[in-house]
């Protein structure tokens, strides 16, 4: 089990770190570290709306939906040109905004916002949600045909779920509360080191991202190959 889990690691990661991928990493990082920034010091009152805000918010999402289908196509290979707004995107938008709105909701319902505990507990929650869809997902971005229906992503469960649940509640789960909890501390009002939690939150965020995308296209290829 140890030398499995390690070989899942390993594929997830080795990808990661190609060339092809390093305008993306950049452009994904100075997007979301942007972003954050302005979000954060933009947040609206009760009642009122911020132009900043709702266009820097705007942007992260289509932005981070963009560079996710393009770098997961490249992770894994897919059939589908990396950059396209095909259907594969349009599906895999649909999917990703489904899922931001569980998160939320799991968010709401779990607990304070500033408890790390809380948080912690929130991000294993949402990953073990989150994991059984993990082929499906990469697939809707990167297979041909369109991979609208879900039967042929779940199976071969032994090869790439436990290795993906093991790895994503002991490294991303942890880097994602972290993230979540430098966000809530600042908009709680504690903007002391503003500049260098934001600034370490952008880069966060990129490893995050990137360790997920990694894991989920790691299930992917297992399943396609089986």
């Amino acid at each position: 089990m140890r030398r499995q889990a390690t070989a899942f690691l390993a594929d997830a990661l080795r990808p990661v770190f190609s060339r092809r991928l390093l305008v993306p990493v950049i452009v994904l990082t100075l997007l979301l570290t942007a972003t954050n920034i302005v979000i954060v010091l933009n947040i609206p009152a009760p009642g009122e709306i911020s132009a900043p805000f709702v266009a820097a918010a705007i942007a992260r999402v289509g932005g981070l939906l963009v560079l996710a289908v393009g770098i997961l196509r490249i992770l894994s290979a897919g059939a589908r040109p990396p950059w396209r707004p095909d259907g594969g995107f349009w599906l895999y938008a649909l999917a990703t905004l489904a899922l931001i709105l569980v998160s939320g909701l799991i968010a709401r319902f779990i607990g304070d916002r500033a408890d790390p505990i809380a948080l912690l507990g929130s991000s294993a929650l949402f990953a073990l949600i989150v994991a059984p869809l993990a082929p499906w997902l990469v697939a809707m971005a990167v297979a041909k045909p369109l991979a609208w229906w879900p039967g042929p992503y779940f199976r071969e469960w032994g090869l790439w779920l436990p290795q993906l649940v093991f790895w994503s509640l002991l490294l991303a789960t942890p880097l994602a509360a972290l993230h979540a909890w430098i966000d809530s501390s600042v908009v709680g009002g504690a903007r002391d080191w503003f500049w260098p939690k934001m600034l370490f939150d952008g880069p966060l965020s990129v490893a995050v991202a990137l360790l997920g995308f990694g894991l989920q296209s790691a299930a992917y290829r297992r399943v396609a190959r089986s």
